[in-house]
């Protein structure tokens, strides 16, 4: 049973779910690093009732209202016990793009439930439920889908960005032809959907036989009467699927992989889980995260922040609070911010989903993470509450030390724990013992010091370049 050092503890909370305070980093410390994973990937095991229970409270959470909607995944992401749980659906989101300015809201919401329920399934369950799902179905145009009148938008990013990709990741081949865009388009015919008593929140799936192009078709220089169903299950069988599925994952929970004989190895290694453990999603993340390339010096602080990661994770991180209640059932703080940053949860740009890495940290979304580390630095628990993080004096007070070094290592130990030189931590420690005027003035924790200069330090670790990087 391999060790769990704490930096190596917060790696691996911060990538697989948001990160989370000390107790929850020792606690896997204690585990070590095989049961530490376990925990995390085996979230069916967390009783979550009383925090769906809660949720019930605050939230309309079978019929909710647009803004609803987002907030409430963002408190799930904020509060759950089941933190990798909403980390895969937010990958999966991403990856199987879809957006309410083509689709109705309400089936963006089932959607989501979706994703979420079959995150860790087979991918080929996964992918299935995607493909008849009401949205997707929407989104890429397969409601239009028909025999004679064929529509292949679904047909090739089914190929190009769901599966395969349209080189293999390691040979670099072509996957697929156009021929195979336009068989596949035609086994897809017939597919639709029908609300339960027209109700917007009940879609369900609806195969309609006369629609349905039901002759022979030659796919990958295959012939036969291939269905949907087929196609999936011979796409999701092919080597480039499994390549595919380890790059992506890798790009968001690992880093970035390159076009070198290394990386193809790492492809290659992780593809052969997939494969030896029946396309099990949970069994392929299980084996990456607990792989000595996700705890390498590489890995580490080697992605950006996207924005849920960045937020969710600061919250998280510092034990802030969030009510359920309040005058609103929208958090407009939350959402409002993780708009300005880039991101509006079921709005991603295409259906590429969102860019990755440093395309997060353009002038303007980078000008928009000092503004919300600025405004979560200075929140505080109000009465009525409002939906959204807050930051209380008992937390500010938890981060301070009695001398303005402690203080400093304290809050990048909260935070990270970051690494940062010498001349980084003078200058913070500086700040602590520096009134408005410029005068040098001793540290002491009171209260003004606490309002003031601890929340001050705060708003500027959560602005360092080390805290964008996860």
């Amino acid at each position: 049973m391999a060790s769990l050092t704490y930096a190596e503890a917060a790696h691996l909370l911060r990538r697989a779910g948001f990160g989370g305070p000390p107790q929850e980093i020792n606690q896997l410390v204690a585990l070590g690093r095989e049961n530490a994973v376990d925990l995390l990937v085996d979230y069916e095991l967390v009783n979550n009732k009383e925090f769906d229970k809660a949720l019930g409270r605050g939230f309309n959470v079978k019929r909710p209202s647009p803004l609803e909607m987002q907030s409430l995944w963002v408190a799930r992401m904020m509060l759950t016990r089941r933190p990798f749980e909403e980390k895969m659906t937010l990958f999966w989101h991403n990856h199987f793009a879809t957006s309410y300015t083509k689709v109705f809201f309400s089936l963006m919401h089932v959607q989501n439930n979706v994703l979420r329920q079959h995150a860790v399934d087979r991918f080929d369950t996964l992918l299935l439920k995607v493909s008849q799902d009401a949205a997707m179905l929407i989104w890429l145009d397969g409601i239009t889908n028909v025999v004679g009148s064929p529509n292949e938008n679904f047909a090739r990013e089914l190929q190009e960005l769901f599966t395969m990709g349209i080189n293999d990741e390691v040979t670099g081949e072509p996957n697929y032809t156009e021929k195979d865009v336009k068989e596949i388009a035609r086994a897809f015919t017939g597919w639709k959907f029908k609300l339960k008593k027209q109700d917007v929140f009940k879609p369900a799936f609806l195969f309609i036989p006369s629609q349905h192009d039901s002759t022979a078709k030659e796919i990958y220089g295959q012939t036969a009467s291939f269905t949907g169903e087929d196609v999936i299950t011979v796409i999701c069988a092919r080597r480039a699927t499994g390549r595919h599925l380890v790059k992506r994952f890798f790009e968001f929970f690992v880093y970035p992989l390159a076009d070198s004989p290394e990386d193809k190895a790492t492809i290659e290694k992780f593809a052969d889980v997939y494969f030896a453990r029946d396309h099990s999603v949970k069994e392929l993340a299980r084996a990456i995260f607990a792989s000595d390339e996700f705890f390498s010096e590489r890995a580490r602080f080697g992605l950006v922040k996207n924005p849920a990661e960045l937020l969710v994770g600061a919250a998280r991180m510092l034990g802030a609070g969030y009510s359920l209640q309040g005058r609103e059932t929208a958090d407009f703080f939350s959402l409002f911010f993780l708009n300005q940053m880039g991101m509006e949860l079921f709005n991603p740009p295409n259906v590429s989903g969102w860019a990755l890495h440093a395309r997060w940290l353009m002038t303007s979304t980078l000008l928009q993470r000092f503004n919300f580390a600025g405004f979560l630095a200075d929140s505080r628990p109000s009465v009525p509450p409002l939906r959204g993080p807050t930051i209380s004096d008992e937390v500010v007070r938890g981060l301070a030390a009695p001398t303005a070094a402690g203080t400093v290592e304290n809050m990048l130990s909260r935070l990270g724990p970051l690494e940062v030189d010498d001349e980084a931590k003078r200058i913070l420690s500086d700040y602590l013992q520096t009134d408005d005027q410029g005068n040098r003035i001793e540290f002491m924790v009171n209260d003004e010091t606490l309002r003031k200069y601890v929340r001050g330090l705060l708003h500027m670790v959560l602005c360092m370049q080390e805290f964008q990087l996860n």
